[in-house]
């Protein structure tokens, strides 16, 4: 490995199978990631005539979950070699990682507020109308990008702590380090305390339906909300690792939650390739045993008991 005048030290061979194990995760991610949010892809776009928000929501999800992805391949020649890509493509690939990292993250979080108000509360949902929804749609990417615009600001190339040539986050203080810390931690808990609440009330309001049997409604649910919790956690504990660290100045306990941020992100990635099989084809499963019916602008009675909903909705049995 090439190393550009970086330093050769133990500290850099001990620091070898973290980056190994990180770029073999990753590459696990874009070999299952890239061909699910294809096919995924193709499933919302041949249905993008029903006008439906749900679609257009996954389709969002589905298109952020790619880009996250289709970059991995130049993570994993920098862990595995060097950085070779200069430093404008540094700043460039961070800030569309970021940005479609939480864009994702607003996407699922919308997605649980959109499913408990559809079925919930259908009048309130439809008064939003097409303009709203559009305008929903929008604010996740503008808002994404905006929590995202901290990414470029902070990557430099050069050689990182373990003395690997890298595109690495650069703190300048260690204020910087802890409020960036802090905020991921927050977004992370926040959207994750709404995906719970949502979908709560939403399994609540479901079950005590006197027409409903919530079998996979509970199911479905469950799912979502472990798989957050499963790949969202590690990232979250790291950070808290590294603001205990900054703040008590502590080395040991630097260098550990450096490696914990390293695995737990390329954990983050494997969320992207399960998205596409949580959302999309669950939700098609449920369609196909008649227990979520989706329509534009009418009410639905399906066959069997059924929730029904107006408008761009979902009916639960």
């Amino acid at each position: 490995m090439q190393q550009d005048n970086c330093s050769n030290n133990s500290q850099l061979n001990n620091a070898l199978p973290v980056y190994e194990a990180s770029s073999a995760v990753l590459g696990l991610c874009f070999v299952l990631g890239v061909p699910a949010n294809l096919a995924v892809l193709g499933f919302l776009v041949g249905r993008w005539k029903e006008n439906n928000f749900t679609i257009k929501l996954m389709l969002s999800l589905a298109v952020s979950d790619l880009l996250n992805l289709l970059l991995l391949p130049l993570w994993i020649w920098a862990l595995l070699h060097d950085w070779i890509f200069g430093y404008a493509a540094c700043k460039i690939v961070s800030y569309i990682e970021y940005w479609s990292l939480y864009s994702s993250i607003l996407c699922v979080t919308l997605l649980s507020l959109q499913r408990y108000f559809q079925v919930l509360h259908p009048q309130k949902w439809s008064k939003l109308g097409d303009y709203g929804k559009t305008s929903l749609l929008c604010g996740i990417w503008i808002l994404s990008g905006v929590f995202a615009s901290y990414a470029p600001v902070q990557r430099e190339v050069g050689c990182d702590q373990y003395g690997f040539h890298y595109c690495y986050q650069n703190f300048k203080n260690l204020t910087e380090k802890v409020v960036t810390s802090l905020f991921e931690v927050l977004l992370f808990t926040v959207s994750f305390c709404l995906l719970v609440y949502f979908y709560y009330f939403l399994y609540r309001g479901v079950n005590e339906s006197p027409f409903s049997s919530a079998n996979r409604m509970t199911k479905l649910v469950t799912k979502i909300v472990l798989t957050y919790f499963i790949f969202g956690v590690p990232f979250t504990i790291a950070n808290i690792f590294i603001i205990s660290a900054a703040l008590l100045k502590n080395d040991k306990l630097s260098a550990a939650a450096d490696f914990a941020s390293k695995i737990s992100t390329a954990l983050i990635f494997l969320n992207s390739c399960v998205d596409p099989f949580l959302y999309t084809f669950s939700i098609r499963q449920l369609q196909h045993h008649g227990s979520v019916t989706e329509t534009g602008g009418q009410t639905l009675q399906s066959p069997t008991n059924t929730l029904a909903i107006t408008g761009d909705t979902i009916a639960a049995t």
